[in-house]
């Protein structure tokens, strides 16, 4: 059975502290003792690599004399990551993944991840799962429901039952073209209770979106194809990552979110196995998980901070948008990491075989 999960403040943040002590051992930096001059992260590039900038690596330039050079993730780092390691091939010091994706690499055997060694002076501070020994997390982002306000006014879908409701919300539509948080939107569609949902019904699932299938217009494949198709009006209400609907929302487009149910997910930085870069790699993460930084990517990224003190530095206009704002996050469940670790290529087959059929 589920455990049954409450996120108020208190439990969205009470596994931070725990976690974060098992290596809150502070690593020892020399000023002048690095040796490269040149630091290589991966990020998820656009506004993550705009905001970042902001935040994280212009700071950490100047105060210690490196350059840091940025490459973009593909939509899945794993393959990338697993041959930067097996080869020995130096192309990041430093990379970003979700604890989806740390999950799946230690299921592959073999040692890929360093264990970090940064001290968080707060831990009792950050989002739940969001720091673990290999992962330390820096960006909330959501899956929610998006809206045009030009077509459905004051008077748009609240939740997805609302989405599968076609003749309530008559609109065209749009889901990721992934099982991953896809099932469990038909899943919340059919009337199970968010604390409920794991392990997935997917027999239950599937059945769900046969009823919704002949009304999805686009089964968007990435995030830069969901913005665009809600900013252009293609599509009236769909399934999109905060961020990109924000992204829209900031250019002028009348859409707005329901956060009434979705889900919540964390980037954050991991460090290879193999790179000669280890002490500054980890001198740069510990750097990004400083409050005041995170704050300072809200303005051009709509991610959450994981450290929520990060909330008194940002403006309360631009706060009450981002996915751990208090009343964003009532509506909000992680995702669920160690289930989609273990299932997600045997549902994907599932999933790609439904849609062709």
């Amino acid at each position: 059975m589920a455990t049954k999960v409450s996120l108020t403040r208190r439990n969205l943040l009470k596994t931070g502290a725990g976690v974060a002590t098992a290596f809150a051992a502070p690593a020892i930096f020399t000023k002048g003792a690095f040796g490269a001059e040149v630091l290589k992260v991966q990020d998820m590039g656009g506004a993550f690599e705009k905001g970042f900038r902001i935040a994280f690596y212009e700071g950490f330039e100047k105060e210690n004399n490196v350059k840091i050079s940025v490459t973009t993730n593909g939509p899945d780092p794993i393959p990338q990551y697993k041959m930067v390691v097996d080869t020995k091939t130096n192309l990041f010091d430093v990379c970003m993944m979700t604890p989806e994706h740390v999950f799946r690499m230690k299921a592959l055997g073999g040692d890929y991840m360093q264990k970090l060694k940064i001290k968080v002076a707060d831990p009792e501070n950050y989002v739940a799962g969001s720091i673990n020994e290999n992962f330390a997390g820096v960006a909330v982002f959501a899956l929610a429901l998006g809206y045009r306000t030009d077509t459905f006014g004051d008077k748009g879908p609240k939740n997805f039952q609302d989405f599968w409701n076609v003749e309530a919300f008559k609109g065209r539509r749009g889901l990721w073209r992934s099982p991953v948080l896809t099932m469990e939107l038909a899943l919340l569609a059919d009337g199970v209770p968010m604390d409920q949902l794991y392990p997935l019904d997917v027999d239950r699932a599937f059945k769900s979106l046969d009823k919704i299938r002949k009304s999805v217009d686009v089964w968007w494949t990435t995030g830069a194809q969901s913005t665009q198709l809600i900013q252009s009006g293609e599509l009236d209400l769909m399934s999109i990552w905060s961020t990109r609907a924000q992204t829209a929302i900031d250019d002028g487009a009348p859409v707005s979110l329901a956060w009434g149910q979705g889900f919540y997910n964390i980037d954050g930085w991991t460090i290879p196995v193999g790179t000669p870069n280890t002490e500054l790699a980890n001198k740069f993460v510990e750097y990004c998980m400083n409050a005041e930084r995170q704050a300072k990517y809200t303005d051009v990224l709509a991610c959450g901070p994981t450290n929520v003190t990060s909330y008194k530095y940002i403006k309360a206009e631009r706060a009450k948008l981002l996915p751990t704002a208090p009343e964003n996050v009532k509506g909000l469940r992680p995702l669920n990491a160690d289930y989609w670790g273990k299932n997600q290529t045997a549902l994907t087959e599932r999933f790609e075989k439904w849609m062709l059929s």
